[in-house]
């Protein structure tokens, strides 16, 4: 299985979408798009970083998961931009999902750092006026820092549904909202088996195309995951990429004066009107709730994770995991993948756990049985 600190590395990861109420987190131990989910490949090499200079590096998956080589690309993303005010950094080689890419902006806009993180994916979303896929869902993601409560976070598909909601959609008999999907022929459908068989939409027609595109050109190919278009397909050719753009703001301004005007503009934004929603703003006020409530139910990630079966499947696997990491049922419950459990352990503050708790646990599910710790 995965050695200790690439198992807490995606446990991180799955956890903190979970946090959010995000699609990207354990459901992506049972990802329909790789056989056996996020299952460690025992053939994976060491990640091995390529073209280095003082403000950019290519990280070379080597067929480990996607989350542990976008993990990498961001530290060496914060590091360089940290001692040259700029960094641009790629990863490639991969063919798992890199989860929820908040997590990975987060991380570079708390280091008070602007940043740009987009994804490439396999072929499921065609462009406008196309019959079959030739992008990814391709989401893009940017970080400002300055808000108390953390950075300002845009984080989103380029697509107008994700593969989620349309095998979910299929499962439950309901059609798709219209607009999204084209059937093998090309035509209009809003039936979720004829949009899997052919191709999924980018959102806001030419504009959402067009910004696919570029996800696709700057996100894939240039820092080396397989173009679409040529002999071997992306999922096939098991090669997906990403790319990482941190700034310092001190390049164009006072970094404390930025941070205030940030503030101040998405205040102004906000009194605009009762209802108005910064980026971010919903998963923020699902991670407070998660973590007020000292629980968070993992069954709907298993029903999201396993929808054509009823969930059933994904729940049998949650159950050892659950398991291992020390789940607790509610009393009387039937038999299912019960409330994980986020309070504190030796001290620890409850926001930390997904740091120092339970990732402590959740990871020993991706390791091999019997491995230390």
């Amino acid at each position: 299985g995965y050695p200790a600190d690439e198992a807490e590395t995606l446990t991180k990861i799955m956890m903190h979408a979970e946090l959010h109420n995000n699609n990207q987190g354990i459901s992506k131990l049972y990802d329909v798009n790789t056989p056996g989910g996020i299952k460690y490949n025992e053939r994976a090499g060491p990640l091995i970083i390529e073209r280095e200079t003082p403000i950019s590096a290519v990280v070379n998956g080597n067929q480990r998961s996607g989350m542990s080589a976008l993990s990498k690309g961001v530290d060496l993303a914060i590091a360089k931009a940290k001692a040259s005010k700029m960094a641009i950094v790629g990863t490639h080689n991969t063919y798992t999902s890199t989860g929820m890419l908040a997590y990975y902006a987060e991380q570079i806009g708390k280091a008070d750092l602007i940043a740009v993180v987009m994804a490439q994916s396999p072929e499921f979303v065609a462009p406008l006026g196309g019959r079959k896929g030739v992008f990814g869902t391709n989401p893009l993601c940017v970080a400002v820092p300055g808000p108390k409560e953390g950075p300002l976070i845009l984080d989103m598909a380029t697509a107008a549904i994700t593969l989620f909601g349309a095998i979910t959609a299929k499962a439950n008999g309901t059609q798709l909202p219209p607009g999204v999907a084209v059937d093998s022929e090309g035509n209009p459908t809003r039936d979720p088996a004829a949009a899997l068989a052919g191709a999924f939409l980018t959102f806001g027609g030419h504009k959402g195309s067009g910004l696919s595109l570029i996800v696709e050109l700057l996100g894939g190919v240039l820092p080396g995951g397989t173009p679409p278009g040529g002999p071997v397909s992306k999922k096939e050719s098991k090669n997906w990429a990403n790319t990482i753009i941190a700034i310092d703001p001190s390049l164009l301004s006072n970094t404390a004066e930025f941070k205030r005007k940030v503030r101040a503009v998405c205040a102004h934004v906000k009194s605009t009107g009762p209802s108005v929603k910064l980026p971010g703003e919903i998963e923020k006020g699902h991670l407070k709730r998660n973590l007020a409530a000292g629980k968070l139910d993992v069954s709907s990630a298993a029903a999201r994770a396993d929808p054509g079966g009823g969930g059933r499947a994904a729940s049998a696997a949650l159950e050892v995991i659950a398991a291992r990491a020390g789940v607790r049922r509610e009393a009387g419950q039937a038999p299912r993948v019960g409330d994980l459990e986020l309070q504190p352990r030796g001290g620890v503050a409850p926001s930390f756990f997904f740091q120092y708790s339970h990732v402590r646990t959740w990871k020993r599910a991706l390791r091999a049985p019997g491995s230390p710790g």
